[in-house]
């Protein structure tokens, strides 16, 4: 075999590392792109509501209402932004499926959530946006505005629907409704008169499913009434909630906005 001249392998690997640069340096401008496209997409401002995905902690409630700034330092992973990219992706994908089972025959309709609102002369509703197939509500008697997954009528009866993708390491564990997911499903209902709500959650890396049902008791929202209650009280007296957890290590902290003004408030 002919000997290769040094100077032609020097070459080689020259051109080899520099391709190798130009893959690493596109990833990291596309990382970069990615956050910062999100970053400016991002609202200025968060409107002062309670939404029913932050009613786990009264402090991110009351943070929330207030109209606390985010953090400076909160930021966000371009992994982050695309499971979320792809959970809405997917929530769009089912919400197609559901729409299509009267379709094969299945006694199952995708319900116009703006409909059902004013057939069913919910006062306190206000109907804000028309997103895709889902539907942005402010309840002004709690004031909580939300984004609904839907409703369906099947075989006859009413639920709420609500779509979770997640990790298979959860999803393989899960054997019902995660408990961070209740409040918002008692939220929901106590908003739209409706006590059974149906949790759909998929492995976000086989799409295999599974179902829940949810039934939300008078009991239920009676203690979610009594805690915005009292966050309305902090409210009007400007003096924050106590944490409602002992360190920061909870769940609830990991991706709050507000964590660090809630380590200055003690």
């Amino acid at each position: 075999m002919a000997k290769m001249n040094l100077s032609r392998i020097c070459k080689l690997i020259d051109i080899a590392t520099d391709d190798k640069s130009v893959a690493n340096n596109f990833l990291t401008d596309l990382s970069y792109a990615i956050c910062k496209y999100d970053e400016i997409n991002k609202p200025i401002a968060v409107s002062k509501s309670y939404k029913p995905s932050s009613l786990n902690c009264i402090r991110n409630m009351y943070y929330q209402v207030i109209g606390q700034p985010l953090d400076n330092t909160s930021q966000t992973s371009y992994e982050f932004i695309g499971i979320c990219e792809s959970g809405t992706a997917r929530h769009n994908d089912l919400q197609n499926a559901i729409i299509h089972m009267k379709d094969v025959g299945i006694n199952c309709e995708y319900v116009n959530v703006a409909d059902f609102v004013k057939n069913r002369n919910l006062s306190d509703i206000e109907i804000i946006e028309q997103c895709g197939n889902e539907t942005k509500l402010y309840n002004s008697k709690y004031n909580m505005r939300f984004l609904c997954d839907g409703i369906i009528k099947y075989k006859g009866n009413y639920y709420i629907l609500e779509i979770k993708t997640e990790a298979s390491f959860k999803w393989e564990k899960r054997t019902d409704v995660d408990e961070q997911h209740k409040l918002q499903a008692i939220a929901y209902s106590l908003s739209l008169d409706l006590n059974n709500v149906i949790f759909l959650y998929e492995n976000r890396n086989l799409c295999a499913k599974k179902c829940y049902l949810f039934e939300v008791t008078h009991d239920m929202k009676d203690k979610l009434i009594q805690k915005i209650l009292t966050c309305n009280i902090c409210v009007s007296h400007n003096k924050a909630p106590d944490r409602p957890f002992p360190d920061f290590t909870n769940k609830n902290c990991k991706y709050c906005d507000y964590i660090q003004q809630c380590k200055l408030e003690g």
